[in-house]
């Protein structure tokens, strides 16, 4: 019984959307077809389809390879046999286990990079002495101004 998927290919390192084409899967011989024109003919034997993620599966036809996505990722999965996304090993399970970042790591590196205020006249400060005296100034000014309206309640 023949099947056809419809979809796109891209070859091993394309991006993009890829090259509109039909998988033709026979008994006995896969086709690739683009339009009306047959790009290959192999045979079952020498076909092999995996799964590489987000609906995408890798085709090997007798050495050559190709990335097949089908209009259809979860019919091509079930009538290849195949699952839809590929199984992670037992090493990405356990990596998956552990914290993805280390928080007690993270804070004794940023400790590690701070610098004691040495004097408010130190070039290589935050804050340099204008901006430092101008802040002084608007927040003098703020509190002076915070009182008077106490005063005036």
């Amino acid at each position: 019984m023949s099947k056809e998927f419809t979809g796109s290919v891209l070859l091993p390192g394309e991006n993009g959307p890829g090259l509109d084409a039909a998988l033709q899967v026979d008994d006995d011989v896969v086709k690739l077809m683009v339009g009306t024109e047959e790009l290959g003919e192999w045979r079952q034997r020498d076909f092999d389809v995996q799964p590489s993620g987000k609906g995408a599966f890798r085709v090997a036809l007798a050495g050559e390879e190709l990335f097949f996505t089908p209009s259809s990722p979860a019919s091509f999965a079930e009538a290849m046999a195949v699952p839809l996304q590929p199984e992670q090993t037992k090493a990405s399970k356990s990596d998956d286990d552990k914290p993805k970042y280390d928080i007690d790591a993270a804070i004794d590196e940023l400790i590690a990079q701070v610098k004691p205020l040495k004097s408010i006249n130190d070039e290589d400060d935050i804050l340099s002495a204008p901006l430092l005296t101008t802040i002084m100034v608007v927040a003098g000014a703020l509190m002076i101004g915070l009182v008077g309206m106490v005063f005036m309640l």
